[in-house]
């Protein structure tokens, strides 16, 4: 199966893997520029879930890497607009592993019905719990994970560190602002 290219530099390739190799363990992997050349195969091993968020710049000017995340409002997180707490946050990820009514590898994924993980993961914000209201491919991209949690009620203004957890497995902790 052919991997879908999203993007590509002069030192990196960024590939959806094809939902139908879910349940291996590994797969084998060739890079090709064109017909004379290609890379060597190599073995790429496969885990039901690798979750890790996504990171940008804070558009606030601190220099600081935050989660890619949009408030109620559709507006982008940063040290300039942090969310407010007890209002729904949209975390953005990958590596959440299988959901359901999977769309056709290197498709959009479609908004109704949406594609939800059949795994619920548990996040927390500031080490509290961050209840999940939805948990599934954001509508209209393509291999893109969206978590959408209600941001604690107890968290105090400022920085807090946020942590996805599912099967298992912990996603490397990443930073949010918050506000009362």
């Amino acid at each position: 199966y052919p991997g879908r290219l999203h993007f590509v530099s002069g030192n990196q390739i960024n590939v959806q893997i094809p939902w139908e190799v879910q349940g291996r363990n590994s797969v084998l992997v060739k890079v090709s520029t064109g017909p004379l050349t290609e890379s060597a195969l190599y073995t790429l091993p496969l885990n039901k879930y690798s979750p890790a968020f996504f990171e940008i710049p804070d558009l606030g000017g601190t220099g600081r890497q935050l989660v890619a995340a949009l408030d109620e409002a559709y507006q982008v997180v940063s040290s300039t607009n942090p969310v407010q707490r007890g209002r729904v946050v949209q975390l953005f990820a990958n590596g959440l592993g299988p959901v359901t009514n999977t769309p056709p590898s290197g498709e959009i994924s479609p908004a109704n019905p949406l594609s939800e993980t059949t795994e619920t993961p548990v996040v927390t914000i500031g080490g509290q719990n961050a209840p999940v209201q939805f948990s599934g491919l954001a509508p209209g991209n393509v291999g893109l994970y969206q978590v959408n949690v209600v941001v604690p009620e107890g968290l105090g203004a400022g920085l807090h560190e946020v942590v996805l957890t599912i099967g298992g497995i912990d996603a490397k902790p990443v930073l949010l602002y918050v506000k009362e």
